[in-house]
């Protein structure tokens, strides 16, 4: 381990500077972690929010590539969110480009790939890093590290599965086995998640040091006074779900006037979530009600105080989210408004659990759904057929031969596979699906049959919405009034309207991936 009181210059030479030299030293994350990466050594972190996970990866990472003149694609860091990628890219750009190394960030609203030569760090997600593996693996051949962000949001999941599913197949693309890193600030069992990930690792588990405080509250108008009391300027509001983030958006600002309140959620244009982050960032007095959505690490400036309006889904939930609040302190601020002395009783044992630092673990099953989505993904990639090995590397993450061998059969009979010369082919119905849809194979993550809102005064997107829906809602803490509906294309164009009105319904993501239907009956969750 770096002596903390020691020169850790001595082993960052290129890059202290970049990174760490405002700050002047090292935190304890970073002098527990960078010597294990430098040495080769795979690791999972899990520490507390703000503590410095992302450099504690990136700098000794960034260091082995100069050191080692890695070029092309060395460096993969896969995120969970299109917002998340473009946050971190910003983040990194500077200090990257200081070094001479091009921040290349890749995903459904980024595809375009650079062609030049160079030194490339990609942020991507694990739908992008599927579709380059398909469609240009040669590209990838020469990446010598894997990052995994915020795997926790991943992990348990169909997403997390693909992710499995992909990193075996890059290592057969590769060539040299690539390192893993994790990271996380909540991983109940950091040993047992890295696991599924990568087949060694050393684990560095930071415990935060920052107090919680928490108060209760019955009510937003309490919650209002509480942070005029205590001189809270920029809050932080967790709701569960979007129509909730839209009605409690609308109650709080009266309460906050003359200060902007803003919303942000997956249903709402990737424009407007920036613009919501920006505020955040640029406003010294606002508050911003989310969803899950900012749960994440995404840079919206330092928040005084968090505001539980809704129980958190878990232990690890309530630690994210309490877990934004005063990141450049020693205590993490948070109101919670509770319904019932029921629901305070359930929270104040929640906030126990994470004082003793107990996250419950949940139970996993592989969602095989993935495995149909891997075998569309290698086929298209291998027009000239694939062997059952070749298949089997991908698969082999998630099931046994024998399930994939049903799985493939089912496939067939229903025409997107056939077998001959002890090969498995794509069959043009599943060529022609690849080449319509370029995302379409690449995704597990079911499609939503959402309309896309567009505002009449303009012609920008705002966000998506379910049906049915009134002719006046609201979306994006704003009224709406629906001008023209093609159900068609799915599209609403709406102009702002001078009211109130309560949120439409919004669509749900389920919990099997998108593929799941073409499962066997048997092998289906």
């Amino acid at each position: 381990m770096t002596d903390p009181g020691g020169n850790p210059r001595r082993l960052l030479p290129r890059t202290w500077m970049p990174f760490f030299s405002r700050f002047g030293r090292l935190n304890p994350v970073q002098i527990e972690a960078i010597p294990k990466i430098l040495s080769g050594a795979n690791v999972v972190i899990a520490a507390g929010t703000a503590s410095g996970k992302t450099e504690a990866v990136v700098a000794p990472v960034v260091e082995l590539l100069l050191a080692g003149r890695w070029e092309g694609i060395a460096v993969v860091y896969v995120v969970p969110t299109k917002a998340l990628a473009n946050d971190l890219g910003r983040r990194l750009l500077g200090p990257l480009d200081d070094l001479g190394i091009r921040v290349v960030i890749k995903h459904g609203d980024r595809p375009q790939f650079p062609k030049t030569e160079g030194r490339f760090f990609l942020i991507t997600t694990p739908e992008s890093l599927d579709s380059l593996l398909c469609r240009r693996p040669h590209m990838l051949s020469g990446i010598r590290t894997v990052i995994l962000d915020e795997i926790h949001i991943l992990d348990g999941t169909y997403r997390g599965d693909q992710l499995r599913c992909l990193l075996r197949r890059l290592g057969d693309v590769t060539a040299v086995l690539p390192s893993t890193h994790l990271l996380s600030a909540t991983l109940a069992n950091p040993r047992a998640t890295a696991a599924r990930y990568t087949t060694s690792c050393e684990e560095v588990n930071i415990q935060s040091n920052r107090e919680l405080k928490h108060s209760f509250c019955e009510s937003l108008e309490e919650t209002a006074r509480l942070s005029r009391a205590r001189g809270w300027k920029k809050l932080l509001v967790f709701c569960n779900l979007r129509e909730s983030v839209e009605e409690v958006a609308a109650q709080l600002a009266p309460l906050w006037k003359p200060y902007p309140v803003v919303a942000h959620h997956g249903s709402l244009s990737s424009e407007t979530r920036a613009h919501t982050e920006a505020v955040m960032r640029e406003q010294r007095v606002a508050a911003c009600v989310a969803t899950s959505s900012l749960e994440v690490g995404i840079d919206i400036g330092n928040i005084d105080a968090v505001v539980l309006a809704e129980p958190p889904w878990s232990v690890s939930a309530l630690m994210q989210r309490v877990g934004r609040a005063g990141r450049r302190g020693k205590v993490a601020q948070a109101a919670v408004i509770t319904s019932s002395p029921e629901e305070r009783l359930l929270i104040q044992a929640m906030f126990e659990q994470v004082e003793q630092g107990r996250i419950s673990e949940d139970s996993y099953a592989p969602d095989l759904s993935v495995v149909v989505q891997q075998i569309a993904s290698v086929l298209y990639g291998n027009p000239g057929g694939a062997s059952l090995d070749t298949l089997s590397i991908a698969a082999g993450a998630l099931c046994e031969t024998s399930d994939l061998l049903q799985i493939l059969d089912k496939m067939a009979d229903n025409g997107w596979t056939e077998h001959r010369i002890s090969r498995w082919w794509a069959t043009t119905k599943l060529m022609d699906l690849g080449e319509k849809g370029r995302g379409r194979l690449h995704s597990n993550i079911p499609d939503q049959n959402a309309y896309t809102v567009f505002n009449a005064l303009g012609g920008s997107r705002v966000g998506a919405i379910g049906e049915p829906f009134d002719l006046i809602f609201t979306l994006a803490r704003k009224a709406w009034k629906v001008e023209s509906v093609d159900h068609a294309r799915k599209r609403v164009v709406a102009k702002p309207y001078p009211a109130s009105a309560p949120p439409p319904l919004f669509e749900r993501h389920r919990g099997v991936g998108a593929f799941h239907s073409w499962l066997p009956r048997e092998l289906r969750r």
